[in-house]
């Protein structure tokens, strides 16, 4: 049996049990009253319809997807050690790219790209379920789960198989086909940043443990989309250059994509959907990305990047001046100890990001 945490909070079992058929005892030489012989005319049409649509809608997902040629083993609970001790081997380098949890013991963590992703595609652990498309420009972060590796791509973005043979977005955490088709996996809060940048925030955090440097073979980072990946992509939705990269966020009730490319070095964006007001942090030294909750302590703060303030804390708010870094903790001045909750969000290529969700609207800075 396989726990599944979902979007919703549940905890789902997978479990297969036998349904036993349930026969009708006819007696032969009697016919079936009218009234049922009427009722079984009109449901048999039904249900043959209803299995012909649901057989072609399942084709039609099947058709979309470019499977996976070569297999990639995925990596499932690698020993866990301190980001300062790993440093301390010299095995990753500071420009090295990292997925970074925000809100867990030690101050989150973060593991290298390079060594843990590039090849598997895919970490299933205790500290989150990972999976690192570099076609569509992103890794996504959800809460753990076991069972899942990379099946291959719709739309150019990368589809993960799970144990129960339920296949998944790997941007958005859809199921898009299987037993579990249509629930979502929960995302936990994250970024991308690089690895000496991680290390200046939080050194104590942790990470995986690199041994000698050939348990875990490092590979590049691919600098091009695969051809399998490219020939699943579709048209491109043309509002933005289909390789633009965004911070797409998910509000409750839509989407949004934040365009990042012609942003300066230190950028806050401040908007809102409903009743959620957020900020876009943006810092252009390590092409980082993240969104918060404006609110803290039931106050909704006006955030701004300040460059005057260090680099490891760029963003100031307005009421109080005090500084926050873009892991979303207040670290000098009045609020210091405060930490913001962080908004689903992922940073990704514009073409994966709007295949998967077409309706999404725009970013444009107000004139």
């Amino acid at each position: 049996m396989e726990d599944i945490t979902m979007a919703d909070g549940k905890n789902t079992a997978l479990e297969l049990k036998h349904q036993p058929r349930r026969f009708t005892k006819v007696k032969l030489g009697k016919r079936a009253p009218r009234g049922r012989c009427k009722i079984l005319r009109f449901l048999v049409p039904l249900l043959v319809i209803l299995i012909l649509a649901n057989t072609t809608a399942g084709t039609a997902d099947e058709e979309t997807l470019k499977v996976l040629t070569e297999g990639r083993q995925p990596i499932t609970e690698p020993p866990c050690s301190y980001c300062s001790t790993q440093h301390g081997k010299s095995l990753i380098g500071d420009r090295d790219r990292v997925i970074a949890w925000l809100r867990a013991v030690h101050n989150g963590g973060a593991f290298p790209i390079r060594h843990f992703l590039s090849g598997p595609r895919v970490v299933n652990d205790t500290y989150g379920l990972f999976f690192y498309d570099p076609a569509g420009g992103y890794v996504a972060a959800y809460q753990k789960a076991y069972g899942y590796t990379m099946y291959g791509w719709r739309g150019g973005v990368m589809v993960v198989r799970s144990s129960d043979g339920t296949l998944w977005s790997a941007l958005t955490g859809m199921a898009i086909s299987g037993p579990h088709k249509g629930r979502q996996l929960r995302r936990i809060p994250s970024l991308v940043t690089d690895w000496g940048y991680w290390m200046m925030l939080h050194p104590e955090s942790t990470t995986y443990d690199l041994f000698d440097g050939n348990t875990y073979e490092p590979q590049p980072l691919p600098t091009k989309i695969s051809q399998q990946a490219e020939s699943s992509i579709g048209d491109v939705d043309d509002r933005l250059t289909s390789t633009s990269t965004v911070l797409g966020v998910e509000f409750a009730a839509s989407r949004k994509a934040y365009p990042l490319d012609a942003l300066p070095k230190r950028a806050c964006i401040l908007d809102e959907s409903g009743d959620q007001r957020i900020a876009v942090f943006w810092y252009g030294a390590t092409r980082t990305a993240v969104a918060f909750d404006r609110q803290v302590d039931g106050r909704t703060l006006t955030f701004h990047a300040d460059d005057i303030s260090p680099e490891s804390a760029p963003i100031k708010d307005k009421e109080t001046g005090t500084r926050w870094t873009l892991a979303g903790r207040a670290v000098d001045g009045p609020l210091r100890g405060k930490e913001l909750n962080w908004v689903n969000c992922i940073q990704c290529r514009w073409y994966a990001w709007s295949a998967e969700y077409p309706e999404t609207l725009i970013y444009a800075a107000q004139k």
